[in-house]
């Protein structure tokens, strides 16, 4: 059975329609497919002709391997957690496995970690079908709703916990004009305005929708009970009444039009962008509370920075540029903060992370871009190329074609990460970021006028395409099994807008049926899911071959990118090196000679490769606290999660009880990769930090060195300054520090005393000093002895050499035992008990690369 693509008209009951009146276009129309694809070149706008160019030459190229920058953006903590990340470049991607062991681990699974790598994969089925483009299709912030904005002026609200109703081919049909299998819960008539809906936005509560529709006043209303009240939010300034109106309100002179709208995050307000201005209307106040005349040309999207509060303001304009404003300053100036410089083209939209930090926009360049507000360049280096033009003369988007561009980027690019593939022609192509809750937001993704949806990691690579010419009709069951053979649609779409679930790998994508502008109309809905091996067409030998490909791959570029454990040197290539002799080296001639860096392997008494750390004296392994990343997190001690010390047979879970030893000397976190730092005696996991003046203080300092004594099984610090890091010479202890050793120890930690051991203490305090017994003894502390930090210490607070006998009990009951530096004298040291040595004392334990046979040795 050969089934075809719900891309033509004939798929569902909407009808294409043809503004221009001629022979019967029903009879013709696959004579006029083959036509227009035959004839690429056919001129409907009077738009300048432009010579067709091949992208993968003389332009981004296709990235094929993991990007520094992205890399390096998804360890840092800040796009949600990067265990499917590690799992996925370790070749553990086994969602079946990770799921069978949840049960055993003794820390919690977190959700991220299990759906981060399940991705929608299918082409889509489709699910609703209009006579008219639908411009906007997205869920809401729940996911319960899914609305879309179709150029005839309706707005469909769609109930997405109903189950799909397969009603005969078409799906069920409307008296409004479309057709579809999903619960219908409004239709809303929205009010006229000039060509089509453009924008649209619902509150955070679900309750209210916006919409725009280039005009000057964006309409609110209801979206669940049947109300068909719309109440005007006007962003015009207020102008007495003039005696001269036109036929339509929308199309006074003085009006503008609003492309863009946004509820902010609270619902108090909204902001939207128009004609070279944004603005935020309160809706409490019911009052325009900013205006700002920012850019040179229409604002086709603005947002909020973040969802914290909405002080911070983003516009994206057909002039190239972002830009960045602080409502805070506005008084005082109406230029922006700063402005993200880099597109050569106007930009179709921008879309914010959420935290204040991260935005990414699509251009017309056909590049998106990922943005850092902390890079972003000030407004004098704006003005001093505001007039400059770095794009295509005449370059009209709403054609089929981009031209060879004059720039690759705009000379003060300042953007992060670029992202290309995907084409963003005939209409503003919309981008997002991934939800948090599933994914962290760590893949971003965009509609395509080619009709391929593009799924990106922060790292470059493309992860997935979904090709809206393989979507499947309406009458079929989006979350069944693809069929066995499906040919492509006559069409392919312009995908405008796409939207992901928040909870399931499931996306939604509004697709364009018609080829030209001006000459056909009509949209489909498709709902894309990742769907497994039973479900995709294909055969299993198809998908052996895919995967021994793909981990063929994995394996070359593990080869290549990453040779060993980080910061490890290979030794076959040193000796190579160290053997070549001198002839055959030719010296490049420098202006500034630079020593080379010292190239000798010393993993300071630590083995090479991955290993943990067991305390003797507290019976516990060195641990980063709950597996997290971000920096100051502690290191403490913890029971195995994980009894194997075989590489194949260990959980990634346990990942964070293992380190290894960097060739500087820092001991490293292998769950992230950051290395340890000493924090006022304890250890904690620290970030690369620039340096800072004076150098070096608390905040800018070199990583302390781990020595290990295999002799005596202690582990030394050695410290490149005073660790106390004095604000001031004055404050400094001169030399002192340098006289003591620093050893890293466990904390005893005393069971709590029960309820008997109180009564007993309290019942002997009472019989020796009655008085006591109502809390009126008199204290014997002297006020030097309270001062000093004497009194009512813990047992962490408490001086290493000042522990008495009964101090140095370790009876508690919890998994977890703290873990700081101690600083002794040589003296102190050799006079400590035997319980102090042992929490001093540590044994490694390596982890092997693969399981031997008994009594044979590991390599």
């Amino acid at each position: 059975m050969q089934i075809v693509g719900a891309n033509s008209a004939g798929d569902s009951n909407v009808q294409v329609e043809f503004e221009e009146e001629g022979d019967d276009e029903d009879e013709n129309d696959s004579d006029d497919v083959e036509d227009e694809e035959d004839n690429e070149d056919v001129n409907y706008w009077n738009m300048p002709q432009h010579v067709s160019w091949d992208r993968n030459h003389d332009w981004w190229p296709r990235v094929t391997e993991p990007r520094e920058e992205g890399l390096s953006l998804l360890m840092s903590g800040e796009f949600g957690r990067v265990q499917h990340q590690l799992r996925a470049r370790g070749g553990h991607r086994n969602v079946a496995s990770s799921l069978l062991n949840k049960g055993l681990s003794s820390r919690p699974t977190y959700r991220e970690d299990i759906t981060g790598e399940i991705l929608p994969n299918s082409s889509g089925t489709a699910v609703a079908a209009y006579a008219a483009n639908a411009y906007v299709g997205q869920f809401s912030s729940d996911s319960a709703f899914y609305y879309t904005c179709v150029r005839n002026f309706r707005l469909h609200v769609y109930d997405m916990k109903a189950p799909y109703k397969l009603r005969g081919p078409h799906g069920r049909e409307y008296d409004d004009g479309h057709a579809t299998t999903m619960e219908v819960i409004k239709t809303i008539q929205a009010a006229p305005g000039r060509w089509t809906i453009t924008d649209s936005h619902l509150s955070p509560d679900n309750q209210r929708m916006i919409y725009a529709s280039i005009s000057s006043t964006v309409y609110m209303t209801s979206t669940l009970d049947s109300s068909r009240e719309q109440i005007p939010i006007s962003f015009k300034d207020p102008t007495p009444q003039r005696s001269r109106r036109t036929a339509y309100p929308w199309d006074d002179d003085d009006q503008f039009g609003i492309w863009s709208c946004k509820f902010s995050a609270d619902g108090n307000e909204v902001i939207a962008g128009g004609s070279s201005m944004i603005f935020v209307y309160d809706l409490i106040a019911d009052k325009r509370t900013v205006k700002i005349a920012g850019h040179s040309d229409d604002v086709n999207s603005c947002c909020w920075a973040d969802t914290a509060s909405g002080n911070v303001l983003i516009s994206a304009s057909d002039d190239t540029f972002v830009k960045v404003w602080d409502r805070r300053s506005l008084s005082a100036t109406q230029k922006p903060s700063g402005v993200l410089i880099g597109h050569t083209e106007g930009i179709t939209y921008v879309s914010a992370k959420g935290d204040g930090r991260y935005v990414i926009s699509n251009g017309k360049d056909q590049i998106l871009r990922l943005w850092d507000l902390r890079m972003m360049r000030s407004n004098s280096e704006f003005e001093s190329v505001a007039r400059q033009h770095y794009g295509v003369p005449h370059f009209d988007y709403r054609g089929d074609k981009y031209p060879r561009p004059r720039y690759n980027a705009h000379p003060l690019d300042c953007s992060v990460s670029k992202f290309v593939g995907h084409e963003v022609l005939r209409t503003l192509i919309r981008c997002h970021f991934s939800p948090a809750e599933t994914t962290g937001q760590q893949y971003i993704y965009s509609g395509s006028s080619d009709g391929r949806i593009h799924i990106w990691s922060l790292d470059g690579r493309v992860v997935e395409v979904l090709d809206r010419q393989y979507t499947l009709p309406m009458a079929l069951d989006p979350s069944g099994p693809d069929p066995p053979d499906i040919n492509p649609g006559p069409i392919r779409p312009c995908v405008r807008d796409v939207s992901w679930h928040s909870q399931q790998p499931i996306l939604m994508s509004t697709g364009w049926l018609g080829r030209r502008w001006g000459l056909s109309e009509g949209s489909v809905i498709a709902r894309h899911e990742f769907k497994g091996l039973s479900k995709l067409g294909g055969s299993f030998e198809d998908w052996v071959e895919k995967n021994k490909a793909e981990r063929s791959d994995r394996v070359r570029r593990g080869a290549t990118s990453h040779p060993g454990m980080p910061g490890a040197f290979d030794i076959e290539e040193d000796y190579a090196m160290d053997d070549t002799s001198d002839d055959e080296y030719t010296e490049m001639p420098t202006e500034h000679e630079v020593p080379p860096l010292s190239v000798e392997l010393n993993s300071y008494g630590f083995p090479q490769g991955y290993f943990m750390l067991r305390c003797i004296g507290a019976a516990r392994v060195l641990d980063v606290a709950q597996g997290f990343v971000e920096d100051g997190t502690d290191v403490i001690l913890w029971h195995p999660t994980d009894s194997s010390q075989v590489e194949s047979m260990r959980r990634p879970e346990s990942n964070n009880q293992i380190f290894f030893i960097d060739t500087t000397g820092a001991l490293c976190s292998r769950h992230s990769g950051h290395a340890l730092d000493v924090e006022k005696e304890k250890l904690v996991l620290r970030h690369r930090r620039p340096v800072s003046a004076p150098f070096p203080n608390a905040y800018s300092h070199p990583l302390p060195r781990f020595v290990y004594h295999p002799e005596t099984k202690e582990i030394t610090v050695i410290f490149a300054s005073d660790p106390s890091y004095p604000t001031s010479r004055r404050d400094s202890s001169s030399g002192l520090w340098k006289e003591k050793t620093y050893y890293l120890s466990s904390v005893p930690v005393r069971r709590p005393p029960t309820l008997i051991d109180n009564a007993s203490t309290l019942i002997n305090t009472a019989i020796s000093r009655p008085l006591s017994f109502f809390g009126m003894s008199p204290s014997n502390s002297t006020p030097e002895q309270v001062f000093d930090g004497e009194i009512d210490l813990t047992e962490h607070e408490l001086a290493e050499q000042d522990r008495n006998e009964a101090e140095e009990i370790d009876d508690s009951l919890e998994a977890l035992r703290p873990v700081k530096v101690i600083a002794l004298t040589a003296e102190e040291a050799a006079n400590a008990s035997e319980n102090a040595r042992l929490r001093r004392q540590w044994e490694i334990l390596p982890i092997r690369v693969s399981k031997h046979r008994t009594g044979m040795p590991s390599r």
